[in-house]
């Protein structure tokens, strides 16, 4: 049938030689393979580049010359004992049966308790694999140091609950080499904000459009899944004139984690910390006006010229359980910086839970039979009944009245007075006592190489303070906002 009929473009054989294509829709696949390890290779916008996720180069897309790498050194896979190293066989592996963490530990040294988790269901096993980062900074803070380091740390948490900050906690304390990616790069930011400049008459209004050009040196990204990133960010930053070459002798009576993320799998945390970095030049932009609002939604950041390290670093670790919930803690193992994340008093949840209710649906109760009893009160008092039942419900409902009013006056102070002082605490327990920030752009800022800022004005307004919501243009033409 096909056959038969003259071939119509319109309408082409689905079945024979006769369908048509447009140039336009003839798709082409092409994967890209990288010059160095020939996976195939992706455009990352983050790094404006192609980037191999299995070596970690970095190439630039017309060229296909190295802008960067990510590279580093990786674990391999071993079937038997006898690929590993002499010094890794005396090494075992120690396993948490409840949450998975992995530690390595000489042959002499054996834990009682998971120091992630807290469980004591560990199994001890023989090493698979080979371990070997590329550098460390060896333990330089002792047990003892840090169990006083975090006590002082600990003392100066606000309204924890009792018994919270006791030395006896401290025992848990772990030595541990955590693994992290030590990063260097240049940045690459656009930023965002609002100007302003105090007039005698009013107020300039200037959007500002910045971009910023700096690098960076040193910045650690800690690789273990099990432990929270702010914490390693706060008991940064380390001394990296005392990093060395790997050694095993500096693993020798000590726990070392292994990592759980590389890092081509960081790139979204690598860009979020940068962008945070970048604002601190916000500072440089303020100087320009009496007034500045930077808009963090807005700033944009990219890296180029990436190298990066896999190194070891040391950190005193505890993880403690309190009502029904783990925090963890953490002291730098070579400056004695302590930090963690603390829970507050039991007293605060119940004002919470107490002005939660005095603005819950359940509050209307008391509100609603303070005017129900007055309606009965006037069908009794108008009865025209004496009946002593009557006269004593009369009674009883002129005290229920009185209740009701006390109550809902007492209701309305608690939600006044507890909302006030709920958050007042809320403004400085929380944010003492959660984990303390990380280190800004003046602790890793390369000052041997150049930094470029560029400041734009755009978008210029005047308020006049006089005048309702009147704002001069450039012209000086007086206009409604």
């Amino acid at each position: 049938m096909w056959t038969a009929r003259p071939f119509n473009s319109d309408n082409p054989n689905p079945f024979g030689n006769n369908s048509v294509i447009k140039p336009q829709e003839q798709l082409g696949t092409k994967s890209f393979k990288c010059p160095s390890c020939a996976s195939n290779i992706i455009y990352q916008p983050e790094v404006k580049g192609m980037m191999c996720r299995n070596c970690g180069n970095i190439y630039d897309p017309s060229t296909f010359e190295k802008m960067g790498s990510l590279g580093y050194c990786k674990e391999r896979d071993y079937t038997g004992d006898n690929d590993i190293s002499e010094d890794d066989k005396k090494r075992h592996e120690i396993i948490c049966d409840s949450c998975g963490a992995t530690m390595i530990a000489d042959e002499y040294m054996m834990s009682t308790m998971c120091p992630f988790c807290g469980s004591p269901t560990l199994i001890t096993g023989r090493m698979t694999r080979e371990f070997k980062p590329d550098y460390i900074i060896p333990f330089k803070i002792d047990k003892k140091t840090a169990e006083n380091n975090m006590y002082q740390w600990l003392k100066s948490r606000k309204m924890t609950p009792r018994g919270f900050k006791t030395k006896s906690r401290l025992t848990k304390m772990t030595p541990l080499y955590v693994p992290f990616w030590i990063l260097d790069c240049a940045v690459n930011s656009d930023l965002y904000g609002v100007g302003k400049r105090h007039k005698n008459d009013g107020t300039e209004y200037h959007s500002i459009f910045a971009t910023a050009k700096y690098y960076v040196k040193g910045v650690p990204f800690d690789a273990s899944l099990k432990i929270a990133n702010k914490l390693m960010e706060a008991i940064e930053p380390f001394d990296y004139s005392e990093m060395v070459k790997f050694d095993n002798k500096y693993l020798q009576g000590f726990y070392a984690d292994k990592y759980d993320q590389r890092p081509t799998e960081l790139m979204d945390r690598f860009l979020k910390r940068m962008d945070r970095i970048s604002l601190d030049t916000s500072s440089t932009i303020a100087a320009k006006y009496d007034e500045y609002d930077p808009d963090p939604s807005k700033t944009f950041s990219w890296m180029s010229e990436l190298t990066i390290k896999y190194c070891l670093l040391p950190v005193w670790f505890m993880t403690v359980e309190s009502g029904g919930s783990t925090y963890q803690f953490a002291v730098n193992g070579q400056t004695g910086e302590a930090s963690g994340q603390v829970p507050t008093t039991e007293a605060v949840d119940k004002l919470d839970a107490l002005v939660r209710f005095t603005n819950s649906k359940w509050r209307k109760i008391p509100l609603i039979g303070a005017f129900i009893a007055p309606a009965i009160l006037f069908v009794i008092t108008f009865s025209g009944t004496s009946d002593r039942f009557l006269y004593a419900v009369f009674l009883t409902l002129c005290v229920i009245e009185l209740l009701l009013i006390v109550i809902n006056i007492a209701l309305s102070v608690i939600r006044s007075v507890g909302e006030r002082t709920s958050r007042k605490i809320h403004e400085t327990v929380d944010v003492v006592n959660d984990f303390d920030k990380a280190p800004g752009m003046d602790s890793y800022l390369d000052t041997t190489r150049g930094t470029k800022l560029t400041i734009d004005e755009y978008n210029f307004h005047f308020e006049l303070d006089r005048a309702e919501d009147k704002a001069r243009g450039d012209d000086g033409t007086i206009y409604d906002l």
